[in-house]
């Protein structure tokens, strides 16, 4: 396979670089995939290719930094299998030992030359790499392209601006919306506005907490009343108002937000329909897709929805509705008792905050909240702790959790990411959790 070229390689040339690939359509495929959002689901795009084609897998979830010797320790205890990496980044420029077969880099960045030379694209383009990759070796559908679509979606918003958006990225969007699979939409982007009662959607609000009105019954009812939103249609969803009852609610929610957060957090702006979803499906919007994607990174059950990326929409379905609501209730009960009475302490390196008695899994979204709603100071590093476990999370842009593991690893700790922007230490003294917050304040 030839090397790739260019900062922003082009969706012919991931095309090329995938068809060079020799792979045999009953080849078991060992998947390794980052945590992220678009590479769970171009990993699950991978996985829908391969049944298709009649092939067997098994995923496997690794953080987004690897060691050379990492993978080569793979190879070695699964040398019956082809490994395919996505979303990963490779460190350390030795080469790979010689063996069977040579792995598959879908996505990702390496210090080494001769692993770069077998990477599909690179950091930006792992879902259009994903894509490539499926359909160059088995085939692929249109559920495949719009999934992949949303992928990249994701990515962009997320990291980049649409102007500075990879070639391929772009290439893929505009696939997919010839077809009619997504659809550009603006206005509000609120988790369950579908497929929630109106109140339940504001009530169980995380992304963002709605200071005042998530989790507090009385004052969301008095919020939809001054609103107008007609009584008869408070336990359906938000889409089920009409177009001016929906911007009636909209400047009300907007006015509200306004007073109690600054603009970047209000919940408005551009969103994508994935047509093949169901009307009431919770991954019908982007944004709905996206919350849960990074709730259960978040809480560290990436499994879960790995079924449903694939396609399963019965108990799988079920299953993740009603964590992901579950999820919210106790985020938001342990912000309300946070802001009532808070055990923490704060320096110029960042803010401390001790959580007793609350899961693990609930730290990281505390944390988001916490720093939303400036119950702690966005402006530094934060640690939330309960008795087992620290996360630590930061509101910075420029400082991403790639930067933060190579350092960590060097020093012999072993941080399990929870966001693009929060990771996770167990078992760890306070010193070294104090040494992370000022690494993380410095490479701001």
């Amino acid at each position: 396979m030839s090397k790739k070229t260019g900062k922003s390689p082009s969706l012919k040339t991931l095309k090329t670089q995938s068809s060079e690939i020799s792979l045999k359509k009953d080849d078991h495929l060992l998947l390794l995939s980052a945590p992220s959002p678009e590479s769970t689901l171009a990993s699950a795009m991978i996985c829908r290719a391969v049944m298709r084609a009649g092939g067997a897998f098994h995923v496997s979830f690794e953080e987004p930094i690897m060691s050379i010797d990492s993978v080569n320790r793979y190879r070695a205890e699964h040398e019956s299998s082809t490994i395919v990496l996505v979303g990963i980044n490779t460190t350390g420029k030795k080469k790979l030992k010689k063996g069977k077969g040579y792995p598959v880099f879908v996505g990702g960045s390496s210090e080494s030359e001769q692993v770069a030379s077998m990477t599909i694209g690179n950091l930006h383009t792992i879902s259009a790499a994903a894509y490539s990759f499926s359909d160059e070796q088995y085939s692929t559908g249109n559920y495949e392209l719009q999934m992949t679509t949303a992928a990249a979606l994701i990515y962009d918003s997320s990291h980049i601006s649409p102007k500075t958006s990879s070639s391929a990225n772009k290439t893929l969007f505009k696939l997919a919306e010839k077809d009619n699979l997504v659809e550009e939409r603006a206005g509000i982007r609120l988790f369950g506005m579908n497929f929630l009662p109106i109140d339940e959607v504001l009530l169980l609000s995380t992304r963002p907490y709605i200071d005042g009105i998530s989790g507090n019954q009385k004052s969301c009812d008095a919020f939809l009343s001054e609103a107008d939103v007609p009584i008869t249609k408070l336990r359906d969803p938000l889409t089920s108002l009409n177009s001016h009852e929906i911007q009636q609610f909209s400047q009300h929610l907007t006015s509200r937000l306004l007073e109690k957060m600054g603009p970047d957090k209000i919940p408005f702006g551009t969103d994508y329909i994935l047509t093949l979803e169901d009307e009431s499906s919770p991954l019908r919007y982007l944004s709905g897709l996206e919350t849960i994607a990074s709730t259960f990174w978040a809480r560290q059950e990436l499994g879960a929805t790995m079924g449903l990326w694939i396609g399963d929409r019965g108990r799988a379905l079920r299953t993740v509705i009603d964590s992901q609501l579950s999820h919210n209730k106790d985020v938001i009960s342990a912000v309300h008792r946070l802001a009532t009475k808070m055990k923490g302490a704060s320096s110029e390196v960042g803010t401390s905050i001790e959580l007793t008695g609350v899961r693990s899994e609930l730290l990281t979204d505390i944390g988001r909240v916490s720093l939303q709603s400036e119950l702690a100071n966005p402006d530094r590093p934060l640690v939330i702790s309960n008795e087992e476990s620290s996360v630590i999370i930061w509101t910075y842009k420029n400082v991403n959790v790639n930067q933060i593991l190579p350092i960590l690893f060097k020093q012999e700790m072993s941080p399990v990411t929870t966001s693009t922007q929060s990771i996770m230490l167990k078992g760890v003294s306070p010193e070294n959790v104090t040494e992370t917050l000022k690494l993380v304040k410095s490479l701001n």
